[in-house]
């Protein structure tokens, strides 16, 4: 049964705010999605107003890539200024990275994301997706009929501060390879499901993940099938697929990676 492991905090020159944001705790042991949402849930309710992110898959990856996209030029920040007089190999070094330059990260993410100039619209997405081959979209299927078997069995939360569920991709924006979603078009998407009662509860190296909410309306899933069309080549045999799983399911996962048959190493068995 999945368990909620706090990940207590060691360095007393790291503030709590940093704490929580590089890593607040873990989810271990987990079977299966039901027990995964009951622990976000709680974590939830135990920080109250601040906002709760998992790293949802292959954490390692996910930094390296997350890494990479903040390079954009939308997000990049100049942080030099806070550690010129700091040897890098001073402790001090990673306690100042942490205290200081990680929280302006976020705040400054948040702003670019908001910004209107930065912004798209699902429309824009329509081409990124089209070379999705049928085991492609089969893949995209699969993921939504039984995602435990491929949930990392340990999954990283973040904790911080943030005005919405949707800003919290700010906790780490991902997509960097030309041929994923980068960190603007997944905030689009992440936009687009709140709009249709979806709750975004984190991303990971390839995959966003959302739980459904009381907001969710059954009778606006033809349109939200529309909108999927758009950002994924869908025919009406996948859509059909698909809807009868989102229409069943309490949770929805979306890739924005080049390949999801890839992710799930080409066994859709």
């Amino acid at each position: 049964m999945a368990k909620i492991k706090l990940n207590i905090k060691q360095d007393e020159q790291l503030s709590l705010v940093a704490h929580q944001l590089v890593h607040y705790a873990d989810i271990v042991d987990i079977q299966n999605w039901n027990e995964l949402l009951e622990c976000y849930f709680s974590i939830k309710k135990d920080v109250k107003a601040k906002k709760v992110f998992l790293v949802l898959d292959d954490r390692s990856q996910a930094e390296y890539t997350s890494m990479h996209a903040v390079g954009d030029e939308r997000l990049y920040i100049d942080y030099s200024d806070d550690l010129k007089d700091i040897d890098v190999n001073d402790p001090k070094w990673e306690q100042t990275y942490q205290n200081v330059c990680m929280p302006k990260q976020l705040q400054h993410y948040i702003q670019q994301l908001r910004r209107i100039e930065n912004q798209c619209v699902i429309e824009e997405l329509s081409k990124k997706m089209q070379h999705y081959d049928e085991d492609d979209l089969q893949a995209l299927i699969y993921l939504n009929q039984d995602f435990a078997p491929s949930m990392d069995t340990e999954i990283v939360i973040k904790v911080a501060e943030i005005e919405t569920e949707s800003l919290k991709i700010a906790m780490m924006p991902n997509g960097y390879f030309t041929c994923d979603f980068d960190p603007f078009e997944n905030f689009a998407i992440i936009q687009r499901m709140q709009h249709y009662g979806y709750e975004f509860m984190g991303l990971g190296a390839a995959l966003l993940g959302w739980v459904k909410t009381e907001a969710f309306r059954a009778e606006k899933i033809e349109d939200l099938m529309q909108d999927l069309s758009v950002i994924y080549p869908l025919d009406s045999a996948h859509q059909m697929a698909l809807k009868k799983l989102i229409l069943k399911n309490n949770y929805l996962i979306l890739p924005y990676s080049e390949s999801p048959q890839e992710y799930l190493g080409y066994d859709l068995s």
